[in-house]
């Protein structure tokens, strides 16, 4: 993780500027300046320290002599400050990915979780739940729960005309009929055996078996039924990709050593799935297969880095 002295020269010239435009220090014998400002609000985040602990660097520092409320409260109005410096760092890896024309208009957010684990004595984990707008790198939505609420799409709300983009954990039937409640398109993973698919007579869609055909790097897509808990059929478009022989064979020593630690063996259906990246979309067949799967991937890039850095800005 790098430190405070590395990250704060990476801000932009302007960060500084843009915290006095926003009005954050109005009094300046609290803290002085939106250097001192961030210096303070990276050490909390960065190394999970109380407010207390702030306060108490910030007056052996000379930075201020402020209470742990007080911190609290200037922290609280970092948000948009926060964003807006998140978008300037983002706008040059943006650049290579810009917005296609299949998805203008549109917010592409991808969903995902963490569990954080609280510092101190109690030690209790927690779960981070957040979206992220992949186009401007910002979180849209975030939410911290217990560790026993599990990772679902209606922990979010979303708006009509929105695209979601998730990894298998939220690739079920309930989180399919949420997004369609809320007016909502979806890009979601799928994993061995989350639920069936038919064709229009009604048959079983055998995924991993119809597209066995596919080459290395290849593409290919059905449009295919599914059947929410409601028992609505409505229709979908499973999109596959094979992938190459090195990529699948690092899929599955993962999946090798997760079942493993788990004390369970794969399959022989999980092997075969493994050979193929499985999405479902409810995205018209306007959207090539070619485009949802590298949506579904900048989805991945996007929320990987995310994780590395530990780091969420809000």
């Amino acid at each position: 993780m790098p430190s405070i002295a590395q990250l704060l020269p990476l801000l932009g010239k302007d960060y500084e500027q843009k915290c006095t435009e926003l009005g954050i220090i109005k009094r300046v014998r609290e803290i002085k300046t939106p250097a001192d400002l961030m210096m303070l609000c990276l050490f909390h985040l960065l190394n999970g320290v109380s407010l207390v602990a702030v306060s108490t660097v910030a007056f052996a520092l000379k930075i201020g002599n402020f209470s742990d409320v007080a911190f609290m409260k200037k922290f609280a109005k970092c948000g948009e400050w926060f964003k807006q410096i998140s978008a300037e760092l983002s706008r040059d890896g943006l650049i290579a990915y810009p917005k296609p024309a299949y998805l203008e208009g549109r917010r592409v957010l991808a969903v995902d979780a963490s569990d954080v684990v609280e510092n101190g004595r109690s030690g209790e984990t927690y779960r981070l739940h957040y979206a992220i707008d992949l186009h401007t790198m910002t979180s849209d939505t975030f939410k911290i729960t217990k560790e026993e609420i599990g990772e679902k799409l209606s922990n979010f709300d979303f708006r009509r005309g929105d695209l979601v983009v998730v990894d298998r954990a939220y690739g079920t039937l309930n989180g399919m009929k949420h997004c369609l409640n809320c007016g909502a398109d979806y890009i979601l993973r799928l994993r061995t055996g989350c639920f069936a698919v038919y064709d229009e007579n009604g048959n079983k869609f055998d995924i991993a078996g119809i597209f066995a055909g596919l080459k290395s790097g290849e593409s290919g897509e059905a449009a295919v039924f599914a059947v929410l808990p409601d028992k609505t059929r409505i229709p979908v478009r499973i999109c596959v990709k094979r992938k190459d022989k090195e990529g699948g064979e690092k899929s599955l020593k993962r999946r090798e050593r997760r079942a493993s630690r788990k004390g369970n063996n794969l399959q022989d259906k999980t092997v075969e799935f493994n050979e193929y990246i499985v999405v479902v979309t409810s995205l018209p067949d306007s959207v090539t297969a070619e485009e949802v799967l590298e949506t579904y991937r900048r989805r991945w890039q996007a929320v990987y880095g995310v994780k590395r850095r530990s780091l969420i800005w809000y």
